[in-house]
């Protein structure tokens, strides 16, 4: 199957265009797609749309889900006193071929910037059952600001994850009747996978404290490498190859004046001899990213 990330600058691409139909063009095809910076109601060239929505019917064969972890008041009140009830969103999105069978939204901690812009990021989870396996997928942001904040999000979201073992599934144990409703809905509970993915813009380089609190301490000199079911394995440095790997561009506009990889796809342990395929879509203009393709025999 394949997956993609990719981080689409609310659909505003190099050109300075906002286009949301490229986006879709570029991403349609895999079997589940993270996307990062999709937004709800935010103004942008005097208009202010719900990106979600229109991905979604751009995308119509795919069950999505949207987690806002940045939300504010953009409503309106009309001439006869009457509230038109918007939040100005943005988050991130998971769209599968497959259903998504639950999901939720992760917001991470931040720090208090003083001369800096900073703001709420997140992750939106998702469960997907596939033929031969369950897994939980994350599309994940973190935040730009610096490495400290990073980290802690980091280990906010490994934690979360983690305790899914103890928590169990989104709902678990007999199925209870209260005044005559099932609140089971007569259905069994949701598979509770351990085998993850988490996909999407982390905002960091190889050689930072949060990428390796991501994937861990993995390899003993007198055994090779050895893989953990709980820890995580970056996907490019598995299988990857063809070009450098670089999500964002040189782009002397925005103060950036080489290629680095920012955007990832880190599979657990136990999916590790299942990555099949590596590759960066070099070509795609729809964003200030570029999209990260994983093909895994899932």
């Amino acid at each position: 199957m394949k997956i993609v990330t990719y981080n689409i600058q609310y659909a505003r691409g190099r050109d300075d265009r906002i286009n949301l139909e490229r986006i879709a063009e570029t991403v349609g095809g895999a079997d589940v797609i993270g996307l990062n910076e999709v937004e709800r109601f935010w103004p942008r060239n005097g208009e202010a749309i719900d990106q979600p929505a229109e991905l979604g019917a751009l995308l119509p064969n795919y069950y999505w889900v949207y987690g806002p972890y940045f939300d504010m008041d953009a409503s309106e009140r009309t001439t006869d006193d009457t509230v038109i009830n918007r939040r100005r969103q943005a988050g991130s999105m998971l769209l599968s071929l497959s259903p998504i069978i639950c999901s939720r939204l992760h917001i991470f901690s931040k720090l208090d910037a003083v001369n800096y812009f900073n703001m709420r990021m997140g992750a939106i989870e998702g469960v997907i059952e596939l033929p031969s396996i369950a897994v939980r997928f994350y599309s994940v942001h973190l935040g730009a600001l610096s490495s400290e904040e990073r980290l802690v999000q980091v280990r906010q979201l490994l934690a979360s994850h983690r305790s899914n073992q103890i928590e169990g599934g989104m709902w678990t144990g007999t199925r209870f009747s209260g005044r005559g409703f099932d609140w089971s809905c007569g259905e069994d509970p949701p598979p509770n996978p351990l085998d993850a993915i988490f996909m999407g813009d982390f905002n960091t380089e190889q050689d930072t404290p949060e990428y390796k609190e991501m994937v861990g301490s993995t390899a003993m000199k007198d055994r090779g490498e050895i893989r953990f079911r709980h820890a995580f394995v970056d996907s490019w440095l598995a299988v990857g190859k063809g070009n450098n790997g670089a999500t964002r561009l040189a782009d002397p506009r925005r103060n950036l004046n080489h290629d680095i990889r920012i955007d990832y796809c880190f599979v657990g342990g136990g999916l590790a001899d299942r990555l099949v395929s590596a590759r960066v879509d070099q070509n795609a203009a729809g964003s200030d990213h570029q999209p990260l393709w994983i093909e895994i025999d899932l």
